[in-house]
């Protein structure tokens, strides 16, 4: 069985919005991908399906901490990864999807557009500093111009902890033509950390005991996160980072022209397993996932069932991750050196 593989490969972590539910302050360094990352990046995926059948079912998406339209060659991007064979999807806030960038983008063959745009009116304004009415008008003209060519989805972002404001928006965006498939829904999340949430202090919760406890139940192994395995993430820098949480870029683990996709996996097995530094603090860490679900449980928000689907999902998860890297070279996965001991790149802020 092929296994499915996302890259994300980062145009930029630079963003014309400032939602306060983004930490844009906590990026040590920004700027534009070079085309001469970028070419070199591309290169890696071709590598990555071409030298392993295994990871065939490929899928580039264009991609990252920042508004990928800021880096003007962003359309072309799209042509190259069609014309070298992949799927391709991007994210944007919409705000810059003027009709010159939708009509590139859909030239190009852009596939996939998830466009985060979450509240409406004055409250989009307050929350994105965006002009709204100006996003609107970006986003229902690209989805008429895309017509089926291109998927337009609507990314709903529950940053408020409000399911009722979530329905609010799907029946707004419903009123505006879209239909029950075109969203994408996701909780709040913390950025690995870089975010402070009040409710994902993981190390102070005592659930975060009972969590361990139930996921090792019968000698069974802590599960270990898979995003890092199945969404690959390569930076504006050229740096892979261990996954796309990484929003401090904290953890490079070489770079694009130093070595491959898989040369670090082994690095990043290490992470996950040792619930490192990064990890410890991010909400998409099984151990932390199952303490804020167990924490629900106790406020009466959830029921034990939703704490056995949880758990029943993390060990599917894992065994997963372990498929795939039952697929991998063994050598590469004892490739894990004393990442402490490793320099941390860290590149100026760039201008064009």
């Amino acid at each position: 069985m092929a296994l499915s593989i996302t890259v994300d490969i980062e145009p930029t972590n630079r963003c014309n919005a400032s939602c306060y539910f983004c930490p844009r302050d906590q990026t040590p360094h920004q700027g534009l991908m070079s085309q001469q990352v970028f070419d070199r990046a591309l290169a890696r995926v071709l590598e990555l399906r071409d030298s392993h059948p295994q990871f065939e079912n490929v899928q580039v998406s264009l991609c990252g901490l920042g508004e990928p339209l800021i880096n003007p060659k962003t359309p072309s991007w799209v042509q190259q990864i069609r014309d070298a064979g992949f799927d391709c999807a991007m994210s944007s806030n919409g705000a810059l999807l003027d009709e010159r960038r939708g009509t590139a983008l859909l030239e190009a063959g852009l596939q996939t557009i998830n466009i985060n745009v979450g509240d409406e009116g004055e409250r989009y304004e307050d929350v994105y500093k965006l002009p709204f009415q100006k996003t609107l008008d970006n986003i229902l003209r690209f989805k008429e111009m895309a017509g089926d060519g291109c998927k337009v989805n609507i990314v709903l972002v529950d940053y408020r902890l409000d399911r009722e404001h979530i329905k609010y928006m799907v029946k707004y965006w419903q009123s505006h033509g879209f239909s029950g498939n075109d969203f994408v829904f996701f909780d709040i999340m913390n950025r690995g950390g870089a975010l402070f949430v009040d409710h994902m202090q993981f190390e102070q919760y005592p659930e975060l005991d009972e969590a361990r406890r139930l996921l090792t139940a019968g000698g069974r192994e802590l599960p270990i996160c898979g995003a890092p395995f199945i969404f690959l993430f390569v930076g504006y820098d050229g740096q892979y980072y261990l996954c796309c949480s990484d929003w401090k870029k904290e953890v490079p683990l070489g770079s694009v022209f130093d070595g491959s996709f898989l040369s670090i996996v082994g690095e990043k097995l290490h992470h996950v397993s040792d619930r490192t530094a990064l990890c410890r603090t991010c909400n998409w860490d099984p151990l932390n996932r199952l303490t804020e679900v167990l924490r629900a449980v106790n406020a009466g928000a959830e029921d034990e069932a939703e704490r056995d689907r949880v758990i029943q999902v993390l060990h599917e998860s894992t065994e997963q991750v372990k498929e795939m890297l039952g697929r991998v070279d063994p050598a590469l996965l004892d490739a894990a050196p004393a990442l402490a001991d490793r320099p941390r790149k860290r590149i100026p802020l760039t201008t064009v």
